[in-house]
């Protein structure tokens, strides 16, 4: 009975450890992101929305990074669009949720994808510098 129990024991730590090896920890995960703690300079004036400006450096072809909030929501994604746009960099504007601040700071989560390629943290050439602005808006519906 105790050899039963023994083996059955086994099995089911054999069994934990393949599933904690299939499912990464959040280690791991940060391995894949990098995150920027960006503090908001002040509140949003009415008519004004937060904005990520992502300076990205040349990225391939089938190449994207992914701007996360601290939730994992997509804010939105770079990618590269003909051939000139590899060539040097440029600088993106992503829209923040309000949700994206939280004790006036902006966590963000970010990651390139590439075709056939595991998901990874971006290096300093793909992602250069990330700062926050405020640009004028208006909400859908608005009359002007």
């Amino acid at each position: 009975m105790q050899e039963l129990f023994g083996l059955r024991l086994f099995s089911v730590c054999g069994l934990l450890m393949a599933v904690s090896l299939a499912c990464p920890g959040q280690s791991a995960a940060r391995q894949k992101q990098q995150v920027y703690n960006l503090e908001v300079p002040r509140a949003a004036s009415p008519g004004e929305m937060l904005v990520a400006r992502v300076t990205a450096g040349p990225l391939k072809a089938h190449q994207r990074v992914i701007v996360r909030v601290r939730n994992g929501e997509i804010a939105g994604t770079v990618s590269p669009f003909g051939a000139q746009a590899r060539q040097g960099s440029a600088v993106y504007t992503i829209p923040l949720p309000g949700h994206a601040v939280k004790d006036g700071v902006v966590r963000l989560l970010v990651e390139v994808e590439e075709k056939n390629a595991p998901t990874r943290a971006p290096t300093r050439d793909e992602v250069r510098e990330i700062t926050l602005a405020y640009i004028p808006a208006t909400k859908s519906g608005d009359k002007q």
